[in-house]
């Protein structure tokens, strides 16, 4: 179904894939629509969420948005820190990307 993980993370790929064709007017609305449904389904700090909020904050960098990328930025990086630990290897592609 249209909300389950899987789905998903297709949604997301689908949205990685656009931008890595340029198209970015097709990929923020996939981005928005990933983020949202894990965010409902799975929590806010999920791993699969924490990863659709990172996606969302450097999509929006690209754009020049910084005033909207960095909660988000900021947002998955405490999220990675709380759940996996600084240490760990998404937390420090958090960092890294910030």
């Amino acid at each position: 179904g249209n909300k389950h993980p899987d789905t998903l993370s297709s949604i997301n790929n689908m949205a990685s894939l656009s931008v890595s064709r340029g198209k970015l007017t097709e990929a923020e609305p996939l981005y928005t629509e990933a983020l949202e449904a894990r965010r409902e389904l799975l929590g806010n700090r999920h791993p699969e969420t924490l990863e659709s909020i990172n996606n969302m904050a450097i999509f929006l960098k690209a754009q020049g948005k910084l005033e909207e990328a960095e909660p988000l930025y900021r947002e998955a990086l405490e999220g990675r820190r709380e759940l996996l630990g600084n240490q760990h290897p998404s937390t420090l592609r958090s960092i890294l990307n910030f």
